[in-house]
Formats: structure tokens, C-alpha cells, sequence
């Protein structure tokens, strides 16, 4: 075979294929002991450690830590999955029962590792037939490799700018890190760009998480009961227990809960180096395309309604987190995440939701910003009619008070970016004065009107304070600076009285 291949008689592919199989037969990175989950442990200390590890240890470490929120949802992503497929929690009863334990018991873990085993499942990331999350090699779709920094989307890749990252040298993974990443591929790739599939959510969305106590409790938290999923659990199974091939464009327009979460939109297969120690090719290309997003309700991700119907809420340029929170606790109008909905449901006294959110803006095929935003909200903000109106209606007139500083602001005298700073100010104000009112808002008695009242009186002060602040930094002098004080007045004080008069009926 060497002399045929010393001889020049090999094709390029055979080559590759042979070398690749060499390379499978020596490396071996077997994910359930070999340390690849980054966890924080008590004192701030961060480590790797296997994914059977994590899971028995998971009452004390704090939780996943990386420096990327994509990986680190993704990560808690996969661990929540292969949670689900191994308990099959009934309703929040079970999840009760479960968090009452403290624990991930060692004999249930080990009970589903061997029923993985005898259905044919390895957990060797470089497994030659059935590598761990991964598609097999196939010549015929899998012809070219790329830079393992393909995986990731915060570095210059195609068209994607460089605005993350300023390197253009060879880029070498761990297995672990290689793992990571590839799971954050697959987690927040976009959608119908380039010909590129589409996962479950289509672009990437607001993923939200429940913080818990430790890592345990995050994981539970993140759970669904199986009596709350709308589609199939198990049929088709979970990804590494699915023997069937991910065909290229492939169009799903439903599939089961399980599958969906871990929805192979990209085919990845990995090719390692120096007998496993280190990755720096994979194969990358189009995997399984799904076509209807309508027909799939992730667990962790917040819901609109409009006139197009029902979408997911994505990050965008000019939203802010605060401005859809109504969105992300309306568990009666099946808005809010479905594991918020299931949090109110938990015995967990009155502990607070701290809400974590993971979002990456897209253009097209580009990532323009990735985002972690974390937030507190009481649990007895959840379902609560009356909040609800105050935090929607507060809402609805800041952003009508921040459109007319904004039109107020529009002359030739100011320059776009004065405008855009008094808007930001002047949310920046209607922000924090919303986070204050949390405490108020449920207390017992709470009137809403009158609290909403006194709330817009100070939202129509911050707006005109904006708007003054923003004319004070120029450079006006005389009759224009009257005019411009004019055009102010016109524009804003007509909107305040507006909102005033609205206020009174």
C-alpha cells in the first residue's frame, strides 16, 4: 500500500481517507471520563472534568463556566438533554422529587451509560463508526476539511468579519475544546444563508436559563416535564442514540423533543492529531434542514406575537432586554419560556428567578455581538395579572416618550449620535426605575393605577431632563438654539400632555 502510495498511484481522497482512518484507529477521547465540561467550583476555582464527573458532582459544583455565553448555553444545553433522556421526568412533581434528593444519583447515571453501550453507542469523540455527536466520514458529502476554527463563531471565518478576534494563524483545539465548540455550532448556527439549513429556531434566539443554587439545580431547572412537551419525546431518539445518516438538506418539518434540541443542521465530523491530543481539521458542511420553525416550541426561549404570527424573540440592535419583559413572564399567554412557566409550578418557596440570557445578534451569515444578560425577577411576578399590566403599560409610554425625544432631537443643528445618546440615557433612566418598582409590585393591595401614575410622571421628567442635557452639550447660540428649544417643546411636550390626559381617564 506504501509503495502504491509512494508511487504517486493514490488519489488525493484516498489519501485523506486513509490517513484519517490511521489517525481514528490511534486517537481516543472518551467524553464521559476525559475532562472537557469547564464547572466552577466552591473558592472560584474553574476545571475540566468528564461529563460523569459533572453529573456526580453536580450538588457542588457552582455551574458552567466559559469565557463564550455560546458555549456555555451550549454546554448546559447538552447536559440538559442528556438528562432528559436519561430521567424522563413526568411533571413537576418528579423535578420536585428530584431537587428534594440534592443529587444525580451515580447508579441511574451508570444504568443509562450501559443502555447507551448496548445499543451501540459510543462516547469516543473519535469513534471510526459511530463518533460521539457526530456524523461518520462519507466521501461523497464530506470532501473538504477546514480549519477547526470553522466551529466558531466569534472568529473570522467566511464572511464573517474580523470583530472578535485579529488572528489569522493555525488554530489548534483540545478534544474538549473541539467538543465545546462544535456543540455551540450546531446550537447557534444560522439559518438559510449561503444554503446553509436552518436548525429548530431558525437564527439564533434569546436562549434563557434558570440559575440555581449550584449546578443541580440549574440543570433540574432547565428540564421540561414530559407531560409540558408538545411533540414526541424520543421518536426519532436523541442524536448520539440515532443510528440513521444526517442527509445533507434533508427537510424535517417536525420532529421529536429530544432530536430537536440537539438538531444536526451542520454535518461535523472532527479529525484528530498527534493519536487524539489535539484537533485542528473537521469536516463542516450542510446536515438536516427544518423547514417549519411554527411547529417546534423550544423549552428556553421567550415568544412573540404579531400580525405574522408567532415567533421567537431574537436579540436585535435596538431592544433592550427590559423592554419585552412582559414577554418573558407571561406564562398564561405561553409567551415566557416554558421552563419559567414550569418554575411557578416548583416548590421552591419564593425564590427569585434569576434569569440568565444568552443571545448572539446575526446578519445574514455574519455575528455582529454576543450577549449574557442576568436578571432577578420575583417569583411572584410570574402569573400575576396586575404586574403584568403595570410592567406592560409602563412599557408601552417609555417607548412612546423615547420615539418623540428622538423626533424631537431631529434638526439639522443636531448631530444623529446626540440623538441616539439622549435615547439611550433616557432608557437607561426608564430602566433602572423599572427594576426599583419589582419590590412594589408585589406587595398586597397593590394599585396599579395609581403606582403607574406617579411611575410615567417620572418618565416624562427623565425625557424632558434627556432632551435639555442633550441641547446643554451643543454649541447653539442665539435664534437657534430658541428654535431648537421650540421644536423640543412642540414635538416632546405635546406627547407628555397626550400621555397625561390618557393617564386621568
Amino acid at each position: 500500500m506504501l509503495k502504491r502510495m509512494e508511487a504517486g498511484l493514490w488519489r488525493t481522497e484516498n489519501l485523506e481517507y486513509f490517513l484519517r482512518v490511521v489517525m481514528r484507529v490511534q486517537a481516543s477521547f472518551n467524553i464521559l471520563t476525559q475532562p472537557w465540561i469547564p464547572v466552577s467550583a466552591p473558592g472560584g476555582t474553574t476545571r475540566e472534568v468528564g461529563l460523569l464527573e459533572a453529573l456526580e458532582q453536580a450538588h457542588i459544583f457552582l455551574g458552567i463556566q466559559d469565557p463564550s455565553p455560546m458555549v456555555e448555553y451550549s454546554v448546559y444545553r447538552f447536559l440538559i438533554v442528556f438528562l432528559m433522556d436519561m430521567l424522563h421526568p413526568e411533571d413537576e412533581e418528579a423535578l420536585d422529587e428530584l431537587l428534594a434528593v440534592g443529587r444525580f444519583e451515580r447508579d441511574v447515571i451508570q444504568r443509562y451509560v450501559d443502555q447507551c453501550g448496548r445499543e451501540g453507542v459510543s462516547f469516543d469523540l473519535f469513534d471510526s463508526k459511530r463518533p460521539f455527536l457526530q456524523t461518520h466520514y462519507c466521501k461523497d458529502w464530506d470532501r473538504e476539511p477546514k480549519p477547526v476554527s470553522t466551529l466558531d463563531y466569534s472568529l473570522p471565518n467566511g464572511n464573517n468579519h474580523i470583530h472578535f478576534e485579529h488572528k489569522r494563524e493555525k488554530v489548534v483545539y483540545t478534544p474538549g475544546k473541539a467538543l465545546r465548540m462544535m456543540l455551540a455550532a450546531q446550537t447557534f448556527c444560522t439559518a438559510a444563508v449561503q444554503e446553509y439549513p436552518s436548525n429548530v429556531n431558525g437564527a439564533p434566539p434569546w436562549f434563557a436559563l434558570i440559575q440555581g443554587e449550584n449546578l443541580f439545580q440549574t440543570l433540574v431547572f432547565g428540564m421540561l416535564g414530559t407531560d409540558r412537551t408538545e411533540l414526541p419525546l424520543d421518536c426519532p431518539p436523541v442524536l448520539w442514540r440515532n443510528p440513521d445518516e444526517v442527509v445533507p438538506k434533508q427537510k424535517v418539518i417536525r420532529t421529536s423533543w429530544l432530536f430537536g434540541m440537539l438538531f444536526p443542521a451542520r454535518r461535523i465530523h472532527l479529525i484528530p492529531e498527534k493519536g487524539g491530543e489535539q484537533v485542528s481539521h473537521v469536516y463542516f458542511s450542510q446536515g438536516m434542514n427544518y423547514e417549519r420553525t411554527d411547529t417546534w416550541t423550544d423549552p428556553h426561549v421567550t415568544y412573540q406575537y404579531s400580525a405574522r404570527g408567532r415567533l421567537n424573540w431574537k436579540p436585535t440592535e435596538d431592544e433592550t432586554i427590559w423592554r419585552n419583559l412582559t414577554d418573558l413572564i407571561d406564562i398564561k399567554g405561553k409567551r415566557a419560556p416554558q421552563i419559567v412557566a414550569q418554575y411557578e409550578k416548583l416548590d421552591v418557596s419564593e425564590r427569585p428567578l434569576f434569569l440568565v440570557l444568552y443571545g448572539v445578534m446575526t446578519k445574514q451569515a455574519n455575528y455582529i455581538k454576543i450577549q449574557r444578560h442576568d436578571l432577578k425577577i420575583p417569583k411572584r411576578l410570574l402569573g400575576n395579572e396586575t404586574a403584568l399590566r403595570f410592567i406592560a403599560g409602563y412599557i408601552h409610554r417609555a417607548e412612546r416618550l423615547g420615539r418623540a425625544l428622538y423626533k424631537a432631537l431631529t434638526q439639522e443643528e443636531i448631530p444623529e449620535s446626540s440623538r441616539i445618546q439622549a435615547r439611550q440615557r433616557y432608557y437607561a433612566i426608564c430602566e433602572q426605575l423599572l427594576w426599583s418598582q419589582f419590590d412594589v409590585l408585589v406587595q398586597p393591595g397593590f394599585d396599579c393605577d395609581v403606582v403607574l401614575t406617579a411611575v410615567v410622571t417620572r418618565q416624562c421628567r427623565a425625557a424632558e431632563e434627556c432632551a435639555d442635557w442633550t441641547l446643554e452639550q451643543l454649541t447653539l447660540r442665539g435664534k437657534t438654539m430658541l428654535q431648537v428649544m421650540n421644536y423640543r417643546q412642540k414635538i416632546l411636550g405635546k406627547e407628555i400632555a397626550a400621555i397625561r390626559r390618557g393617564m386621568k381617564r
